[in-house]
C-alpha cells in the first residue's frame, strides 16, 4: 500500500498519513483493482469494524427487504438470483470477519462523524410543488450527486478462479 506524509501540518501536530490506494496483493487480502479503489476509499475515510460490520449488516437487511418485495410483486429475473447468492456470501464473510479479526482491530473507536448540516425549511412555492407527495418521492439524497466510481477495467481471473468458475456446458 502506498502511504505518505502530506506536507504543511498545523505547528505543533503529525502531519496526517494520506493513504492512497492499495495495490494488488492477494497475501494481503487485495484481489483486483476495484477492490483496491474501493478499499482504499475506506481506508481514507478511516472505517473501523464497527462501522463495516454495521454497513454489510444493513446491506443483508436492504437486499432482504429487495427480494421480498419483488417476490410478493411477483417479478423474478437473473439479478434476483444474484443477489440472493451475494446475501450467502455476505453472511459468510461477515461470520468470517467477527471470527478472525483481531481484538486489538475490534477495539478500534468509530472516527467522530462530521458535523450534520443545518436543515433547510423549504419555501412555500417549494411546499406547494410537493404538498400531498412524500419526502421518499425517488429523488437522489441532497448534497449528494451519486456513487464515485473508478474507471472500467476488464476483470481479472486468476488460474484457481477459472477452475472453479461453472462453465455453460455445466448450467444445462
Amino acid at each position: 500500500m502506498t502511504r505518505h506524509k502530506q506536507s504543511g501540518a498545523v505547528e505543533g501536530q503529525e502531519p496526517m498519513e494520506v493513504i492512497l490506494t492499495p495495490t494488488v496483493d492477494e497475501l494481503d487480502g487485495v484481489l483486483d483493482e476495484l477492490q483496491a479503489w474501493f478499499l482504499g476509499k475506506a481506508l481514507r475515510e478511516r472505517w473501523v469494524y464497527t462501522s463495516v460490520l454495521r454497513q454489510l449488516v444493513n446491506r443483508m437487511y436492504r437486499d432482504r427487504d429487495y427480494l421480498d418485495r419483488r417476490k410478493r410483486e411477483g417479478r423474478h429475473t437473473a439479478y434476483d438470483y444474484a443477489v440472493d447468492r451475494d446475501l450467502k456470501a455476505l453472511a459468510w464473510a461477515i461470520r468470517a470477519i467477527v471470527r478472525y479479526t483481531p481484538s486489538e482491530e475490534k477495539g478500534k473507536p468509530e472516527p467522530p462523524k462530521p458535523p450534520r448540516k443545518p436543515s433547510r425549511r423549504l419555501s412555500a412555492a417549494e411546499r406547494a410543488k410537493t404538498a400531498g407527495r412524500p419526502s421518499w418521492n425517488g429523488q437522489p439524497k441532497r448534497d449528494w450527486a451519486g456513487p464515485d466510481l473508478p474507471p472500467r477495467t476488464p476483470r481479472r481471473v486468476t488460474a484457481a478462479q477459472f477452475e472453479t468458475a461453472p462453465r455453460p456446458e455445466d448450467q444445462r
